[in-house]
């Protein structure tokens, strides 16, 4: 048996990764981040480009996240851990209501798939981290997460999402654990907040937690006692060519976790992120081991896997983001990973 998690178990095969809310560049600049009904039909279904008929299904679960949001001045606060602009309570708030925008992000991707070949999709929601100086205790810290959550399920129980979406649970954003001197430990917070998310139940079924830690990230490997239902390991190889794509794929088998392909508009124009993005293909349709001899399995067929494929770029030649650009395009990137995404061998 593999160690990569069960794929028979269902908790989730391809999981998309999309980013709303804003990010925030170096210098501060914040860049709006939302979807549209359009941009999601090529990520629910594959269209056949010579007989326009639907050939197969793309991403079976999608992610909505946010690094950054404005607040009420239109400064850029940091969803994420930030010691500088953490954003506190009243910005969350915002954060929901962006995920909530009529014609964008989640309604967006329910009217895409009342006009697709599927009849529901599944939908996670990442949760906004609580900073210690926003919240200045751990039990505090606590509180606020599931305030939030609670404040977002209302929201969603009077909404007419449930008819096209599967809420199947929430995201912890923050990619590392962070602790200091005792007086913070967010795992402490992380395990009081898996145990609430257990107790809740949507249409019946028992909400999950999720994770996605990077590669060497501190206690990436403690996720299981963390109490998240599944973690995807992220080999941060795509933008750090010192990092190993072979070497986390066998952390991630050694340690039961699901995997994480990346890549970003670059593979539209940059021959070696083209590459780069085709070694994470090729080392996936094969296994194999990594520098030190370490095994992992071939992950296309046995793991759960997480597709970071970048926000949106706002530039001279309009709104672009990686895998909708592929399609648009037809660039055959789009129809390997299609191939992919569906266990086909010639990918």
């Amino acid at each position: 048996m593999s160690p990569y998690p069960s794929l028979e178990e269902g908790l989730i095969d391809q999981l998309f990764l999309t980013y709303a809310g804003y990010s925030i560049g170096t210098d501060g600049t914040p860049h709006y981040q939302f979807w549209e009904t359009t941009d999601f039909l090529p990520l629910l279904t594959y269209v056949d480009a010579h007989t326009g008929c639907v050939d197969g299904t793309m991403f079976t679960d999608f992610l909505f996240l946010a690094l950054g949001i404005l607040n009420e001045s239109g400064e850029g606060r940091f969803l994420t851990r930030n010691e500088k602009s953490p954003a506190n309570w009243a910005e969350w708030v915002r954060y929901l209501d962006e995920l909530f925008l009529c014609d964008r992000n989640l309604d967006a991707l329910c009217q895409a798939v009342h006009r697709s070949a599927l009849s529901t999709t599944n939908v996670w929601i990442a949760l906004p981290y609580p900073n210690p100086q926003v919240f200045t205790n751990d039990l505090l810290r606590v509180q606020a997460v599931v305030e939030w959550i609670c404040l977002f399920l209302s929201k969603w129980e009077s909404s007419l999402l449930k008819c096209c979406l599967h809420l199947k649970g929430f995201y912890w954003l923050q990619e590392s654990l962070y602790e200091h001197g005792g007086a913070f430990d967010d795992r402490f917070v992380i395990k009081e907040v898996n145990q609430q998310i257990h107790s809740l139940q949507v249409d019946g079924c028992q909400l999950k937690s999720i994770w996605i830690p990077y590669q060497l990230a501190h206690g990436w490997n403690e996720w299981s006692s963390l109490g998240f239902d599944l973690a995807f390991l992220q080999p941060n190889a795509y933008f750090n060519p010192q990092r190993s794509i072979s070497k986390a794929a066998a952390s991630a088998y050694e340690n039961g976790m699901g995997f994480e392909i990346e890549f970003d508009l670059a593979v539209t124009y940059d021959q070696a992120k083209r590459e780069k993005l085709q070694e994470y293909l090729r080392l996936g349709a094969t296994g194999g081991t990594d520098e030190n001899g370490r095994y992992f399995g071939p992950y296309q067929f046995e793991s759960p896997l997480a597709w970071y494929t970048g926000g949106w770029f706002f530039g001279k030649n309009g709104r672009k983001q990686a895998m909708v650009s592929l399609y648009h395009s037809n660039d055959p990137l789009y129809n390997q990973i299609f191939a992919f995404l569906n266990g086909f061998t010639d990918c």
